[in-house]
């Protein structure tokens, strides 16, 4: 063997020297070289040569000769200081040490050696940069949802909720329920505009969307606000205000809050629902929560369901403190999470979904799987705005116990009692919230959390990647382990609304472009059957792509739905760290979901849709993003940038803003 690697070095060297006499004179006569190539230079090569220094910082030497025009190459990747990019574990040939030692030694002469580097880089016998990412860039280029598609197809949805209302009645600002498959209208109206405009106002920068919220916001604030800081529920049929019926301030608080964020002046707004929130919705004996209450405050539905209401109140608290730093709602929000904690069965470490409010009795002992994933994302919301050492205890025991309860050795079962039982082991079509949850959880202590991982992509690649719960392209409400059906729906909740976090957090873990590729295709599928005239319905049969009674209303909420894929139009590298959410000290690297019907938020990244210009306020390492369109120009950190090609940005090393504008 010693014998073959010595014969085939002879050969390069042999090689290198030739490459001298083959090309010509060097542009820069010897006398002249041997003054402007810095002494350093060549101290590093003969350190290289010897093994004392590695290939990088030899690499970066050379990047400087060519960087100051002593080696003249042109087109090679740079910062935006003119650096030459050069990977940290770059390889370069072995053989080449023989030479940059001869060179050390002045056996061989400055112009000698910069002729033979200048070959061998402009023949990629050194590369600087490997060609992967480059071609992975053009691999997943194909499978990116275009910004045009997912703007478009939210304002579809919303468009057709003003035609919808305009057509019967002579205000757009609350939408009435509407069943597309009867035609028919119910004595109901909720302000679905307000989340829509404001989710199409951070995918467009376009301020009518945000203005159109705002108005919505302004007519709650002037005409459907109770003295007791409730929200009234709208008739718009009858036009008939029901003082003893049901309501909660908690989903309206949480979209309140989502416009507060962008615009401040509904921080008092924020803060009058949260208090009615707070006054009238928790029994303040037990810490938990009601579902609902009357218009004046007085208790009806007595119980609190993690999975649905419940998660949706400690979450609009939330909302509210990051609103007015107010800490009565985040002080509130952890006695009602020690306190749900305290029902859990002391043994599993498992909580129930349902329990009575005034008695602290459980009322359905089983957690569903995507409940379980709901609670972490509440436990997880808390931990990055406090750093609470008693939560992060939480996250830490329910996650081992989902880990060894929920998991049937191929995806999570679907229910889990309390007490470790096995409820219903069919696999649901939401195993995407508590796979998500588990990845954020991971980022905290990946070294603790290796197993929830290694699970949650392994139900995820078994529930979605080999399409156990697929047919006709869309996800299945449930099915049994066998694949046949359990229940028929495809719904634009469940998958849809959460898939594309562990699809795009996946790619980047393995660069396995099929993760792209088949959310691309998933969407394209959802969109095309459950579109109506009017919008999108909620629900189809997956089998038949038939209406069905479980989702024939129209899906009024769609908008934000369909807005929140806005983070499969750009792609980011396995290095490439793009943050699209902080909270608290932390930066989270996708839109942030929580509860069971919510499509999320971010705040760190702002879209100007006339412009076609997109910017970050961090992305962080060396690597590639690769976006739906093509390229026009790129500012890092305000100052130019010219290291892009086509739909592909070249990232720096380190952490630094981007504003990306495509061609239009």
């Amino acid at each position: 063997m010693k014998t073959i690697i010595c014969e085939y070095n002879m050969k390069y060297v042999v090689f290198f020297v030739l490459v001298f006499f083959l090309i010509g004179t060097l542009v820069i006569p010897q006398s002249l070289a041997q003054d402007i190539v810095p002494a350093w230079i060549k101290n590093n090569a003969g350190w290289w040569a010897n093994d004392e220094i590695d290939d990088f910082t030899f690499a970066q030497g050379i990047g400087f000769l060519i960087k100051n025009k002593i080696i003249q190459i042109n087109d090679l990747p740079t910062t935006s200081d003119g650096d030459i990019i050069i990977e940290e574990d770059i390889v370069i040939p072995a053989w080449i040490k023989s030479n940059a030692g001869w060179w050390a030694n002045d056996e061989i002469s400055d112009s000698d050696f910069l002729y033979g580097i200048k070959y061998l880089v402009e023949n990629n016998i050194i590369k600087f940069q490997s060609e992967l990412d480059f071609e992975e860039a053009q691999n997943i280029e194909q499978y990116i949802l275009d910004w045009d598609t997912i703007v478009n197809d939210s304002i579809y949805a919303y468009d057709g909720s003003v035609r919808l209302q305009s057509k019967f009645f002579d205000n757009v600002d609350y939408t009435v329920q509407y069943n597309m498959s009867t035609g028919s209208l119910s004595d109901f109206s909720e302000p679905t505009l307000l989340e829509s405009g404001v989710w199409l106002y951070q995918i467009t920068g376009h301020e009518q969307f945000l203005t159109n919220s705002r108005t919505i916001a302004n007519l709650i604030e002037e005409s459907h606000l109770h003295n007791s800081g409730i929200v009234m529920n709208v008739h718009p049929i009858s036009n008939t205000v029901y003082v003893d019926e049901e309501h909660t301030n908690q989903v309206i608080l949480c979209d309140i809050a989502k416009l507060a964020l962008v615009d401040s002046d509904y921080a008092q707004l924020t803060k009058t629902l949260a208090d009615a929130v707070i006054e009238h919705e928790i029994n303040h004996e037990t810490d938990l929560f009601y579902s609902s209450v009357t218009l004046e405050g007085e208790p009806l539905d007595r119980s609190m369901y993690m999975s649905y209401g419940g998660s949706v109140g400690l979450e609009s608290l939330l909302l509210a403190y990051e609103v007015t730093s107010d800490k009565t709602y985040l002080e509130q929000t952890k006695r009602t999470i020690l306190a749900y904690w305290d029902l859990r069965d002391k043994e599993t470490n498992l909580i129930p979904s349902w329990v009575n409010a005034d008695t602290n009795s459980v009322k359905e002992p089983f957690m569903q799987q995507y409940g379980a994933g709901i609670f972490l994302k509440v436990l997880l919301h808390y931990y990055y705005l406090t750093e609470d050492e008693d939560v992060y205890k939480i996250i830490e025991d329910y996650t081992d116990s989902v880990v060894d309860y929920f998991w049937d050795g191929k995806t999570w079962n679907y229910r889990v009692d309390y007490d470790g039982t096995v409820r219903s082991s069919v696999i649901e079509a939401n195993y995407g919230k508590l796979d998500d949850a588990l990845f954020l959880v991971y980022d905290l202590n990946p070294a603790r959390f290796q197993e929830a991982y290694k699970l949650a992509k392994s139900d995820y690649d078994f529930s979605f990647q080999d399409k156990i719960t697929m047919t006709n392209g869309l996800a299945i409400h449930a099915v049994k382990d066998d694949g046949s059906p359990a229940s028929r729906e495809s719904m634009m909740t469940y998958a849809f609304i959460i898939n594309q976090n562990p699809a795009v957090r996946l790619y980047q873990d393995t660069m396995n472009p099929q993760y792209i590729e088949d959310t691309k295709n998933f969407y394209e599928k959802v969109i095309s059957h459950h579109k109506r005239e009017y919008g999108y319905i909620w629900g189809i049969d997956a089998y038949t792509l038939e209406d069905t009674p479980l989702g024939e209303n129209l899906n009024q909420r769609a908008s934000g739905m369909i807005g929140n894929k806005i983070n499969l139009t750009f792609i980011p590298s396995d290095n490439v760290n793009i943050v699209w959410t902080k909270i608290g000290n932390f930066e989270i690297t996708e839109p942030f979901v929580v509860h069971f019907n919510e499509p999320g938020r971010f705040n760190s990244i702002d879209f100007d849709y006339n412009d076609k210009s997109i910017f970050f306020e961090t992305i962080e390492n060396h690597g590639t993003v690769t976006f739906s369109g093509v390229i026009k120009n790129v500012l890092v950190d305000d100052q130019n940038y010219s290291n892009f090609n086509g739909n592909t940005l070249n990232t720096l090393e380190g952490r630094h803003s981007y504003k990306v504008t495509l061609v239009d």
